[in-house]
Parts: structure tokens; C-alpha cells; sequence
């Protein structure tokens, strides 16, 4: 029986770290200034995902170089990666990474249809041949961990070697933030969209 998704009532199991107690060796990324990044949070440490982390400071500070190149400089385009959060985000039932990416896809250019579609899936009409099979490839992952033959000789027909190779570890990384904040039970901030 599932679990998902969590409800408004849930508490975290494990609470954001107060800044007064973070690491030495993470206290400046975690205070660095990120508001023009879009995210209602002025710095990482404000935002309940980063500060839970924080009371791991190795494990965080070996994880955002890894997450922050996929994020912010991956290979697959910003509207692209955001779809495929997004579908990682309701497919793992996790609103804290929903929310947060409803506002990132928003800057991606995806429109409020668009994310609302998502729930919908691959199958929904208004989207494009590799909007479409991107949605497939992250439902297959999600479903039997592989990209069937078929998803995939149709995705290399839109996809680089390299984004090929990207789109499965994007996708795989959002499941483990999904496993994690709904395991943790980190509560997204106030202000942050729900989940349709």
C-alpha cells in the first residue's frame, strides 16, 4: 500500500539543521545568495531540502557538484530537464520537488498547461513527438528501470549521445531526491505550488 503522496499534516522525521549548528565546511554554500535564481529563498540554507541536508555535511557537500551539473549544466535543454523532474516529482508522489520545480519550469518557459498536462502523462494531447517520449522514458524508468528499445530508438531521433546518456542519471537522480524528502518527510516551504 502506498504511502504517496504526503500529506500537509506530516512532520518532518528529520528537521532542517538550524544555521547556527551547520558544518564549517558547508556553512558558506549554504549562506551564499541565490534569490536571483528565482526560487523564494535567498540562500540554499533557507530552503528546508538543503538545511535537512546540511546535518550530513560530507554526503551534501560530495552531492551538489553531482546535482548541480545536471541541474544547471547538463547537456539536455532547461524545458527538457524540467518536464522530466516534474514527471519524477509526480510519478514518486514528492510535493517538496514538485513545488520547487513548478517555479524552476516556469522560468524553463513551461507553461502553467504544460505542468498541469504533466500529471496527465505522455499519453495527453498537446504535446510535441519529444515532449511526448520524454514523459514515456521517465514513466518506463519509473515503472521497470530501463528505457524500452522502442522509447529509445525514437528519443535518438531527437537526443545527442550525451543526452541520451544524461536522461536516464537525471531522471534516476530525481528519484533519489524524491526517495529522500519522502522519507525524510522534508515539508516544502511556505508558498511553494501543491501538487495537482
Amino acid at each position: 500500500m502506498s504511502e504517496r503522496p504526503l500529506s500537509a499534516a506530516a512532520t518532518p522525521r528529520i528537521p532542517p539543521q538550524p544555521a547556527e549548528a551547520w558544518a564549517e565546511s558547508v556553512r558558506e554554500t549554504l549562506s551564499a545568495d541565490i534569490s536571483s535564481l528565482g526560487l523564494g529563498v535567498s540562500s540554499l540554507g533557507e530552503a528546508h531540502l538543503f538545511a535537512t541536508l546540511a546535518r550530513h555535511p560530507d554526503l551534501f557537500a560530495a552531492w551538489l557538484p553531482f546535482s548541480s551539473q545536471l541541474l544547471l549544466a547538463g547537456e539536455l535543454p532547461f524545458a527538457d530537464r524540467e518536464l522530466l523532474i516534474l514527471r519524477v516529482a509526480r510519478n514518486c508522489g514528492s510535493p517538496y520537488e514538485w513545488g520547487q520545480h513548478v517555479r524552476i519550469a516556469a522560468r524553463a518557459g513551461l507553461s502553467p498547461d504544460d505542468m498541469e498536462r504533466v500529471t496527465a502523462g505522455p499519453g495527453a494531447p498537446g504535446w510535441t513527438e519529444r515532449q511526448a517520449l520524454l514523459l514515456r522514458a521517465a514513466d518506463e524508468l519509473h515503472a521497470a528501470a530501463r528505457i524500452s528499445e522502442p522509447t529509445w530508438e525514437a528519443l535518438a531521433g531527437h537526443l545527442t549521445e550525451r543526452q541520451l546518456i544524461e536522461l536516464p542519471v537525471l531522471v534516476g537522480h530525481y528519484h533519489l531526491l524524491a526517495f529522500t524528502l519522502n522519507s525524510l518527510r522534508v515539508q516544502p516551504e511556505p508558498g511553494l505550488p501543491g501538487m495537482p
